[in-house]
């Protein structure tokens, strides 16, 4: 089996206001772009919910992906982190891990990440690393590792010099707020 996609999309949004994974990104909950664009390279896609979790299930409704919940998401991204990796199938060569609200990130970012080699492999854009990110063998156990409170950078930081590098500028705007939409509208 190759890599599996975990999206997280647990958070609360509220610097949105709103639950931004649900907010329409070229016709569609930008939850339904993300996992619809990361199904076209991959047949095992994850999706972590928590806050708005009935909201985002109903969102992805006839899509081929699992949905499962963190329950105890507000702990921090770590904890939602873990409970994608506890769904991953034991067979998984590694996990690509991304956000739900990364709208200029497109099946080809995923296919890039994804086909570069390395055990840590990351999106790289304004002088930094992050999601999304590929973590194969030891790195997938160190993941499950994390302190509740910190996400996958953490281990991407830790570990700087051994990952490989994608340029992905398109992975520098997340959606936090309503001008972050505004701004790729």
């Amino acid at each position: 089996m190759g890599e599996t996609i975990l999206v997280l999309a647990a958070g609360a949004s509220t610097r949105f206001g709103s639950p931004k994974q649900l907010v329409l990104w070229q016709g569609r909950p930008l939850i339904g772009f993300v996992v619809e664009e990361a199904l076209a390279v991959r047949g095992e896609v994850i999706v972590v919910a928590g806050a708005h979790a009935e909201e985002v299930r109903r969102a992805l409704d006839g899509r081929a992906c699992r949905v499962v919940e963190a329950t105890n998401w507000s702990a921090g991204p770590g904890a939602s982190l873990k409970a994608g990796l506890d769904a991953i199938a034991p067979d998984a060569s590694g996990v690509l891990v991304t956000l739900a609200d990364l709208p200029r990130v497109t099946r080809a970012t995923f296919a890039r990440l994804l086909e570069a080699r390395g055990s840590l492999v990351a999106a790289s854009f304004n002088d930094t690393i992050g999601a999304p990110a590929v973590f194969r063998p030891p790195f997938v156990t160190q993941l499950r590792e994390l302190d509740d409170a910190l996400g996958a950078k953490a281990l991407l930081q830790r570990h700087r010099a051994l990952v490989t590098e994608v340029p992905c500028p398109e992975a520098a705007l997340d959606v936090d707020t309503r001008e972050d939409l505004a701004v790729i509208a």
